[in-house]
C-alpha cells in the first residue's frame, strides 16, 4: 500500500486522538511483534497488548493505528491486509491485517513464500508471553545476536577468513570472489570486505530498470560477516523449507560458507560451529515456534521437538567424510530428547 507523506501521516494520528506518549506506546509494541513472532495477526497482538498494558488504549484505536502505520514509510515491519496475502480471502477484515516482519516479504513473484512456510509451521503453537511487560518490550530490539549464544556465534564468524574462491553446487571452484569494486578477497576476515553473492547479483541483472538495480545494489550493500549472520539467522528463525533436520540445516550452512564466501572449516572449527549453532538454535526465541525457545517449548508443550528424526543423505555425507562426529551429534539430541533413527 502506498505510503502517505508526513503531513497526511500527522493529520491521521490527530483524527486517532491518542497522545503522543501513547502512539510511541503502540509503535514499540508492534515493533515488538515482528521482532518477537515474525508475524501476528492484529487480534492477536490486541489481545498480547491488553494483557500487559490493560484497557489503557481502546480495541477500536488500536486496529485503526494498524491502519495508520500500514501507510507509514521506512518501518521494519508491514501491516499486510489478509486478503493481499491469502487472495481468497475476502477484504475488509480489519481485526486481521497482519503485522509481518519485513525479513519475511521477499521481491517478485514470490514475495509472500516465506509467510506462507512460517505461518505453516507455527500452525497449532501457543504464543510465548513473557511474564513481565519489561521482558516484552525488549524486543524493540532483535535479540537474536544478544544472547550469550549469539554473542558467542558472532565472535566465531568474525574470526573466519575467505579463501577467496566461489564453488558451484558441486563444490567445483569457478573463479575468485571479488569485493563491490572488483579487487579480490582472498585472505581477509569475513568483516573486511563487502559483495554481492551470485543470486544478489542475479536480481541486480534481472531488473531493467537503473534505478531498481541501484535499490537493490544498496540494499545488499553489507559485509561477507553480516550476509553469514543474516543467512544463520533467517535459516533458524524459520526452518527449512522441505521440513528437514537439524543436521540438514547444518549441511546448507556449511555449503553456503563454502560455495559462497570462500570459508572451508577445519575440523576443530566444524565442532566448534555444530555446537554453536545448535545452542543457538535451542536457545533462541524463534518465529517458527511463535516465539518460544526450542527448550521452553518442549517442557512447556512436549510438542515443541520431534521424538526422533532420521538421517537424510546430506547429514549421511558429513558422517561418512567425517566432518562430523556421529557419537557426538547423536548424544545432543539424545540430551534434548531427541532419537535419531537410521
Amino acid at each position: 500500500m502506498k505510503p502517505l507523506s508526513p503531513k497526511s501521516l500527522e493529520k491521521k494520528y490527530a483524527e486517532l486522538g491518542l497522545s503522543k506518549a501513547k502512539t510511541d506506546l503502540l509503535h514499540n509494541y508492534f515493533l515488538c511483534f515482528a521482532n518477537l513472532y515474525g508475524i501476528l495477526e492484529v487480534r492477536e497482538a490486541w489481545d498480547i497488548f491488553k494483557y500487559y498494558e490493560g484497557n489503557k488504549i481502546r480495541k477500536k484505536d488500536f486496529i485503526t493505528f494498524s491502519g495508520i502505520v500500514q501507510r507509514e514509510p521506512d518501518l521494519p515491519y508491514t501491516i499486510l491486509e489478509l486478503n493481499e496475502v491469502y487472495t481468497g480471502e475476502p477484504a475488509g477484515m480489519s481485526d486481521m491485517r497482519l503485522i509481518v516482519n519485513n525479513d519475511l516479504i521477499g521481491l517478485g513473484y514470490g514475495k509472500f513464500a516465506r509467510i506462507y512456510h512460517l505461518v505453516d509451521l507455527a500452525a497449532d503453537k501457543p504464543l510465548w508471553e513473557p511474564d513481565s511487560k519489561e521482558e516484552f518490550l525488549a524486543f524493540t530490539t532483535d535479540q537474536f545476536y544478544l544472547s550469550p549464544e549469539g554473542t558467542k556465534m558472532t565472535e566465531f564468524l568474525s574470526k573466519l577468513k575467505t579463501n577467496g574462491v566461489f564453488k558451484n553446487h558441486d563444490g567445483k571452484p569457478m573463479g575468485d570472489i571479488l569485493d563491490i569494486d572488483g579487487n579480490p578477497v582472498i585472505g581477509k576476515y569475513l568483516s573486511d570486505f563487502v559483495f554481492y553473492t551470485r543470486d544478489e547479483q542475479f536480481d541486480i541483472d534481472y531488473y531493467k530498470s537503473e534505478s531498481k538495480k541501484e535499490t537493490l545494489r544498496q540494499l545488499y550493500k553489507e559485509t561477507a560477516l553480516k550476509k553469514i549472520k543474516e543467512y544463520i539467522r533467517i535459516k533458524i528463525q524459520l526452518g527449512n523449507h522441505f521440513h528437514a533436520g537439524l543436521g540438514d540445516e547444518l549441511h546448507y550452512t556449511l555449503r553456503y560458507l563454502d560455495n559462497e564466501l570462500g570459508v572451508a572449516l577445519t575440523e576443530t572449527q566444524l565442532e566448534q560451529f555444530v555446537e554453536l549453532y545448535t545452542d543457538l538454535n535451542n536457545h533462541s526465541h524463534l518465529w517458527q515456534n511463535c516465539g518460544w525457545k526450542p527448550d521452553d517449548l518442549f517442557r512447556a508443550t512436549n510438542s515443541g521437538l520431534p521424538k526422533s528424526i532420521s538421517i537424510g543423505p546430506n547429514l549421511q555425507k558429513l558422517f561418512d567424510s567425517g566432518e562430523m562426529d556421529r557419537e557426538e551429534f547423536e548424544e545432543g539430541l539424545r540430551q534434548m530428547g531427541i532419537e535419531m533413527i537410521q
